[in-house]
C-alpha cells in the first residue's frame, strides 16, 4: 500500500536524518497499548516482586552455587 506523507522538516544536514524521521514517524506511528498487568500470585511465585523481608530460597540457592575448577 502506498501512503501519502507531506512533511515540513527541513533537511540541513547532508544526511537528511530530520525529514527521515519525521516520514518514518509518520508511516509507523506507535500503537496504543493496554498496560501490561500481571496476577499477584505470579509475581510472588518468582520471588521479585515480593519485599525483601518475605523473599525465600536465597539460602538454598547460595548452598547449591558451586565453584567451577579446571
Amino acid at each position: 500500500m502506498i501512503e501519502q506523507v507531506a512533511h515540513t522538516e527541513s533537511g540541513t544536514d547532508p544526511a537528511q536524518v530530520a525529514p527521515a524521521l519525521a516520514v518514518a514517524y509518520a508511516l509507523h506511528a506507535p500503537a496504543p497499548r493496554a498496560p501490561e498487568v500481571a496476577p499477584a500470585a505470579a509475581r510472588t511465585a518468582r520471588g521479585a516482586a515480593a519485599p525483601a523481608g518475605e523473599r525465600t530460597g536465597g539460602r538454598r540457592r547460595a548452598a547449591r552455587r558451586r565453584s567451577v575448577r579446571g
